[in-house]
């Protein structure tokens, strides 16, 4: 049955790894990946282990779609790790269109990268294991032209590179006159250059990185500074820069639990009323 309106779904919302633990039962475990459905498309950013949920999500509820659209923001693998878990890339019948920043090191494409994951001594699926048609699209960071996804709704993309070493993709989908920024693995202790502004101003939903709290990111001993990441006050005070709508903190450190992410909320929200946490499974009809 498609969808009569778009809507979000936050899928995996952890950072560097996935958790397991009673801890975090509220607001979700897995590492990186949201939804974006309208009609009978599906466009996916990140395919860390949150993912799986997604593809268990299309072969029981939506086995009409078969042709998917997932954006990388970089391979790091808390964000690529669902991938040979997701249940649509060992399937016939699906066209996965997976698009990223060209890597261009060591001799390797992105498709080489990804590839590397579904194969030995990593994994005993193998290529041949793909049962899916993937297309691996390498985007252009000087192109500014957004990319059309089915009838109605595009996606544009910037590349940012405070995240080391290879940098970033930030992500604006933009369908029926509202607008949502991905922006997470960013590092913004001055906040975004002007650039980055114009991109993500007026976001309906900003979804941006805040893997620390403050205390932690300066700590006097083992500081967070230079890790990629944002703080809490980076996100909002972006949020406020950017005249965002909505903001929604993602990204959280592993060993933040339920209770610490909502102190976080409660900081965020002295700055920037507007602001929520990422859940997982939570669905967001916009």
């Amino acid at each position: 049955m498609q969808q009569k309106k778009p809507k979000l779904v936050f899928n995996g919302v952890r950072g560097s790894r996935p958790v397991a633990d009673k801890r975090v039962n509220k607001y979700g475990g897995n590492t990186s990946s949201i939804l974006v459905e309208k009609g009978d498309r599906i466009v996916i950013f990140d395919a860390g282990t949150g993912i799986i949920n997604i593809g268990d999500y299309l072969k029981k509820e939506r086995t009409d779609i078969k042709i998917l659209d997932i954006f990388l923001t970089h391979f790091h693998f808390d964000h690529i790790l669902g991938l040979p878990f997701f249940q649509p890339i060992l399937s016939r019948g699906y066209k996965i269109n997976i698009y990223s920043a060209p890597y261009n090191k060591d001799n390797r494409s992105a498709k080489d990268v990804i590839l590397t994951i579904f194969n030995q001594p990593y994994s005993p699926i193998s290529s041949e294991g793909i049962k899916a048609e993937i297309n691996f699209i390498e985007l252009d960071i000087n192109d500014k032209e957004p990319i059309p996804i089915g009838e109605g709704m595009s996606v544009a993309y910037q590349k940012n590179n405070s995240h080391p070493l290879c940098g970033v993709l930030i992500y604006k989908l933009t369908t029926e006159g509202k607008s949502i920024v991905y922006a997470t693995d960013v590092e913004t202790p001055g906040g975004f250059a002007g650039v980055t502004l114009d991109f993500i101003s007026g976001a309906d939903i900003l979804i941006h990185d805040s893997q620390y709290f403050d205390s932690h990111y300066d700590a006097a001993e083992s500081p967070k500074k230079g890790f990629g990441h944002s703080s809490v006050s980076m996100a909002v005070q972006n949020a406020k820069n950017a005249r965002a709508k909505t903001l929604y903190l993602f990204h959280y450190d592993p060993a933040y639990s339920d209770r610490e992410l909502e102190i976080m909320l409660k900081e965020a929200r002295k700055v920037f009323k507007n602001t929520f946490l990422s859940e997982e499974l939570k669905i967001i009809n916009f």
